[in-house]
């Protein structure tokens, strides 16, 4: 009934540990979990008023999300990031997940994965049927990729299309990219497409 590509791949590392952990705690055992990215703190109240309030809208929403709420995320960037985007280029979706697991669905290229990654990164791009091309990374570099080692990657073959996976703060080390400049020149160079969630003070 499953396709061998869904069979063959492995549980999540994180949610392996966090039956393993449960499984412990329900014999007595104290355990410190380091391995599941749950949030700890309680929605806000005017979070969960809004949704009560809300609650009878049931009606299909436009494929890229609210208009209102594409303006609001559009100027917000803009403002922050002193560059005019446009809710015409901004998408909402239920979850970064699954917006990312469309991308690999409709994606046509190779994906360049620093490891250590997020467990779900490799298993999308599986599933999505794209090759994977990993960049170990060092402490040296901070746990990111240089600029050279996404370079060389694209040198093999430069007629494929690349997408690179960059996060900062990194998960799983949690460190800051401190080399976004000499990674962008790579990235107009070759005009390499990068996924990326960076926080910027």
């Amino acid at each position: 009934m499953l396709k061998d590509i869904v069979k063959n791949l492995e549980a999540s590392s994180t949610l392996k540990i966090n039956e393993i952990s449960r499984e412990l705690e329900e014999k007595g055992n104290k355990i410190f979990k380091f391995g599941f990215g749950q949030s700890p703190f309680q929605v806000p109240d005017d979070i969960v008023n809004e949704l009560k309030v809300n609650a009878h809208q049931n009606k299909y929403l436009p494929m890229q999300g609210l208009f209102d709420l594409r303006k609001s995320v559009a100027k917000y960037t803009s403002e922050k990031k002193d560059y005019n985007y446009n809710a015409g280029n901004v998408v909402i979706g239920p979850g970064s997940k699954e917006l990312m697991f469309l991308l690999h669905v409709i994606f046509d290229g190779e994906i360049i994965l620093p490891a250590p990654s997020w467990v779900s990164y490799a298993p999308q791009a599986i599933i999505g049927r794209n090759k994977i091309k990993t960049i170990q990374t060092k402490r040296e570099n901070n746990w990111f990729p240089t600029a050279s080692e996404i370079e060389k990657v694209i040198l093999k073959d430069k007629k494929k299309n690349y997408l690179l996976f960059l996060n900062s703060p990194n998960n799983p080390s949690g460190q800051i990219c401190k080399n976004l400049e000499e990674i962008s020149k790579v990235a107009k160079k070759y005009n390499l497409i990068i996924l990326s969630e960076i926080k910027l003070n």
